[in-house]
């Protein structure tokens, strides 16, 4: 099978490719029309560009680490407690009421059979930063272990979704700034230098929406953590052997 360059650079990864590198390729899309208005391809110039495998490969590399960079620090402003109060480790946590204690208690008994940490027994005991570690040494130890397992798919598929919509979130100045930069430039091309009326309009619209975006971007990342945290508690259960619990609860075969 031929190889593209992106599998040079680290980016035959799915994640790396659709979380990291598209949101940062799409943050620059809207430089496009300012581009056309003033005759100058950009697409011309970013195939020459790529051409090269060399320089390529290392803008490739550089747009991902940007994005993830980006994505990290809208992630810090969206939960300011870090990993804390992620809803992987927040839902945890005895005192949050999204979640039901009997779903905690069986959450509990799994972390406890896989990987011999028994988060009910720091909350009987009331040391609050030994739960908080505890829990998050669960979640961390859970990650690692469902990592490239069968149980892990849909984990992973939530996890790119996640990553997408948080790089692309963290990007939000980015691509701001180039959609209503490419619309004033648009117009200026139009107005004094004959450019085209179609390629303002078309910038006025990519702008419009990347305002409608921005609004709604930070509530669609929230909703993409929670779906990865369903999709990891998920796994996590499929991964452990938690017999005990039915045994207990008068389960078949008691």
């Amino acid at each position: 099978m031929r190889r593209t360059w992106l599998s040079y650079v680290n980016l035959s990864d799915a994640y790396e490719r659709k979380a990291r590198f598209l949101p940062a390729v799409l943050s620059l899309l809207p430089l496009l029309p300012v581009s056309a208005a003033f005759g100058a391809p950009m697409m011309e110039w970013m195939k020459v560009l790529v051409a090269g495998v060399g320089l390529g490969a290392i803008l490739a590399v550089a747009l991902s680490h940007i994005a993830s960079a980006c994505g990290n620090r809208i992630q810090e402003k969206l939960w300011p407690d870090w990993p804390h109060d992620a809803p992987t480790n927040r839902w945890l946590h005895p005192d949050e009421t999204s979640v039901s204690q009997q779903q905690k208690q069986r959450w509990y008994e799994v972390i406890k059979d896989v990987l011999q940490l028994d988060i009910a027994y720091v909350i009987e005991n009331g040391d609050a930063n030994e739960l908080q570690a505890v829990i998050n040494d669960a979640v961390r130890g859970l990650r690692n272990r469902l990592w490239k397992t069968p149980q892990a798919e849909r984990v992973q598929l939530h996890n790119i979704d996640y990553g997408f919509a948080r790089n692309l979130a963290g990007l939000q100045p980015v691509w701001l700034t180039a959609s209503f930069g490419s619309a004033i430039g648009c117009w200026v091309a139009y107005i004094w230098f004959h450019g085209s009326v179609l390629w303002g309009i078309v910038s006025t619209v990519i702008a419009v929406g990347a305002a409608a975006l921005a609004a709604v971007l930070p509530r669609y990342v929230r909703q993409k953590a929670h779906y990865y945290a369903e999709s990891f508690f998920a796994a996590a259960v499929a991964l452990g052997s938690p017999p005990s619990i039915s045994k207990k609860k008068g389960g078949i075969g008691s």
